[in-house]
């Protein structure tokens, strides 16, 4: 009886890893549709988890378990100031004074 139960504990394990399998393999299958379609859900999905946004404005992070958010910022005028060449002075030598 022992050996009955053990066959059936050995089946439900290898059933629930093939199941796993079947899944994980099933979310990446999905995942390259999704990709190749250009699917907008992938940002907002909960089971997708976004490690890099590649096309982001300069300053954007990835906040986990967070839904996508447009957030105002303020925005910074960057002036460049320009670069002038030093004036030609006359060093005078400096003298070593000892005591």
């Amino acid at each position: 009886m022992s050996e009955v139960v053990g066959w059936v504990f050995i089946l439900l394990l290898t059933g629930a890893i093939v199941w796993v399998g079947w899944l994980q393999w099933n979310t990446y299958r999905t995942l390259d549709q999704k990709i190749e379609r250009l699917d907008p859900t992938l940002i907002t999905s909960a089971g997708t988890r976004v490690e890099k946004i590649l096309d982001a404005p300069p300053g954007s992070v990835v906040v986990p378990y967070v839904l996508a958010s447009v957030v105002p910022t303020q925005s910074v005028n960057f002036v460049p100031t320009p670069v002038m060449q030093p004036a030609t002075e006359e060093v005078t030598p400096v003298r070593l004074i000892e005591d």
